[in-house]
C-alpha cells in the first residue's frame, strides 16, 4: 500500500494545483465589452480575455476576425474589427474558439496548450494528459 501512496503523491505533484478544483470555479471568461464607433467595432477587454484563455492574442484575433468575415487588428489592449458587430455575435464566436482550442475534449478542463508536430497541431491537456488533433487556426 505504501507503493500506491507514493505513486499517487508523485502523480498529484505533476498536475497543476488548481486542476483539483472544479473547472467552473476557476475558469471564468469575462463578458465581451464591445463598443461600436462608426463602422468599426472595438473589443475593449480583449487583453483580459486572452490572458484568461492563456492563448496568443494574434491567434484569437485571427480566429474571431475570420469567423466574423472581416479584418481585425490589435491596438494596445483592444481588438478592432472593421464593421458593426454586436456583443452576441462576438461572444458566440469566442465560445466556438474556447470549445475548439481551449477546453480539453476528454476531461473538459481548460488546462491545455497547443503544440505543433511537423505539420499537425495538437491540443495537449496538462490535467489529464490527453493529446487531441486540432485544425490550425
Amino acid at each position: 500500500m505504501d507503493d500506491y501512496d507514493s505513486l499517487l503523491e508523485r502523480a498529484r505533484s505533476q498536475v497543476p494545483e488548481d486542476a483539483f478544483k472544479k473547472s467552473g470555479e476557476r475558469f471564468k471568461v469575462p463578458d465581451v465589452q464591445l463598443m461600436v464607433q462608426g463602422n468599426r467595432s472595438i473589443w475593449q477587454n480583449f487583453q483580459e480575455t486572452i490572458n484568461i484563455l492563456n492563448r496568443p492574442g494574434k491567434e484569437v484575433l485571427k480566429f474571431v476576425a475570420g469567423q466574423l468575415g472581416t479584418a481585425g487588428s490589435m491596438e494596445g489592449s483592444n481588438a478592432l474589427f472593421n464593421g458593426k458587430f454586436n456583443v452576441e455575435q462576438v461572444s458566440e464566436v469566442l465560445n466556438r474558439y474556447i470549445e475548439a482550442y481551449v477546453i480539453c475534449p476528454v476531461c473538459t478542463r481548460p488546462d491545455t496548450e497547443i503544440q505543433k508536430d511537423s505539420q499537425a497541431y495538437y491540443l495537449v491537456c496538462s490535467a489529464c494528459g490527453a493529446r487531441t488533433s486540432i485544425r490550425p487556426v
